[in-house]
């Protein structure tokens, strides 16, 4: 007689990993606009976090044109190909 256990094995593949869009929305509304910086806000995240992903983001696209500025707790997309001062 089988031993009971508590719990069962049951054989499934691992589900591919599904990353969040939430970065990728704030890029692509960036894009979408004609502003050469903005300030990103209103968002749950702390700087640093905010920060991340969003270059993580920019970097899975291979954008070499938007970039992430960060001055105390704000954080700017900016336009690259653009003069910035």
């Amino acid at each position: 007689m089988a031993r009971e256990r508590g719990y069962k094995l049951v054989p499934k593949s691992v589900p591919s990993r599904q990353r969040s869009s939430f970065y990728q929305q704030i890029i692509d509304d960036f894009r979408e606009s004609n502003d050469p910086s903005v300030l990103v806000e209103g968002t749950d995240k702390k700087p640093v976090t905010l920060v991340q992903g969003l270059r993580k983001a920019i970097e899975a696209e291979g954008l070499a044109n938007v970039g992430v500025v960060q001055r105390g707790n704000e954080t700017y997309l900016v336009r690259e190909d653009m003069e910035q001062e």
